[in-house]
């Protein structure tokens, strides 16, 4: 896939966004997000060498926001979060 979103919490904080895109860069590159909704998250381009599936978000994810362990669970929506 070249393009993913998703939305994630921390604890009991607010649910935010994610969007992890493929882009002709040598590096991952990580910038906060924030929609015109007042949502923040995060915008992620990875090489496009990356293979944009479940580990390399979470691993690219925890390296950023220094989480441990992920669990997944069914959150809100992250198109009508944004």
């Amino acid at each position: 896939m070249s393009f993913v979103e998703g939305s994630y919490r921390i604890g009991n904080g607010n649910w935010q966004v994610f969007i992890f895109r493929k882009d002709a860069i040598e590096i991952a590159e990580v910038t906060s997000g924030h929609w015109s909704s007042g949502v923040t998250g995060l915008f992620v381009r990875v090489p496009l060498s990356v293979r944009l599936n479940k580990k390399a978000i979470e691993l690219l994810m925890t390296e950023r926001l220094g989480v441990t362990q992920w669990r997944e669970v069914r959150g809100p929506d992250s198109m009508q979060l944004r």
